[in-house]
């Protein structure tokens, strides 16, 4: 090549503003090319994000899990702080009905402790069925209708009169006798009469006795025939106590009524014969309250 070419070549070049330098001297450097990753690696970057993702699911259900206890927590105090609203009536008398409270023979019903004013006996029999004489048409539960009998074909074998004045009185009869009483006696009538709900006779176990002897009337009378001294020895052996002794007003609440029997079983009668008890204080200690 001529010098005309080489000078037009360093004019060309100078016109751009730039000189041509030589490369420095050195090892020549080869690009590399983009190669997929090992898959090695691809699995273990995934079980990474695996292992990361499970722990952040663990983490929110471990929360999630925390904040329903603190408001099951919430709603059980708040539930305990609010007063249990009673069970219905029907429900109540079907649990009472079971354990029959109101059924049983050491029942304490007094002064203090009433029945219901729908509570009737279902086993309540006539009384001359079982040849025992009455005032009217009375009823006693079957078993104290049975042991009444008893008692009295065996007073009648000691020539002994007793004719049954009042046995079962519904609760609304028990009311209306008291009404009566009261307004004779006045307030006075309380600690001769029970109020309805009160009374024995609701139990249909309850008797009230009378004779000739006592002009066929309740009252102290009753008191001063041999009847009532037969009574005093032998009702025991049938299952009958004196409901309101003598002397024991303060503890009964009810003046001394020498012709209320009450039919409480032939043993529980023993044993407050030989205890020395008056009915009201065995009933206190070993009876159930009314709930029926």
């Amino acid at each position: 090549m001529g010098i005309a070419p080489i000078i037009r070549e360093r004019r060309v070049l100078k016109g751009k503003g730039k000189t041509p330098t030589s490369p420095r001297p050195g090892p020549t450097r080869k690009r590399r090319s983009a190669k997929p990753p090992h898959p090695s690696r691809v699995r273990r970057r995934r079980g990474r994000r695996l292992a990361v993702f499970l722990t952040l699911l663990f983490l929110f259900g471990v929360g999630y899990s925390l904040v329903n206890l603190v408001e099951e927590g919430r709603a059980a105090s708040v539930g305990s702080s609010t007063p249990a609203t009673e069970p219905s009536k029907d429900k109540t008398r079907k649990v009472s009905s079971s354990s029959s409270t109101c059924d049983a023979l050491d029942v304490l019903v007094d002064r203090s402790h009433a029945l219901p004013s729908d509570y009737t006996p279902t086993d309540l029999v006539p009384l001359r069925d079982y040849k025992v004489a009455t005032l009217g048409s009375e009823a006693l539960r079957r078993e104290a209708a049975e042991h009444l009998g008893r008692l009295v074909q065996a007073a009648a074998a000691d020539a002994e009169e007793l004719v049954v004045a009042s046995a079962y009185r519904s609760y609304h009869e028990q009311r209306l006798s008291h009404e009566r009483l009261r307004s004779v006696f006045g307030a006075g009538a309380d600690r001769m009469s029970a109020r309805q709900g009160h009374s024995q006779h609701q139990l249909g176990t309850a008797v009230d006795f009378t004779n000739a002897a006592a002009g066929y009337q309740l009252g102290v009378p009753f008191a001063r025939t041999s009847a009532y001294w037969w009574l005093e020895h032998h009702a025991w052996e049938y299952g009958f106590v004196l409901a309101y002794p003598r002397g024991k007003q303060d503890q009964s609440g009810y003046h001394w009524e020498p012709w209320h029997y009450r039919y409480v079983g032939v043993a529980d009668a023993k044993r407050i014969e030989d205890s020395g008890q008056s009915l009201q204080e065995f009933l206190e200690k070993a009876g159930t309250t009314p709930h029926c």
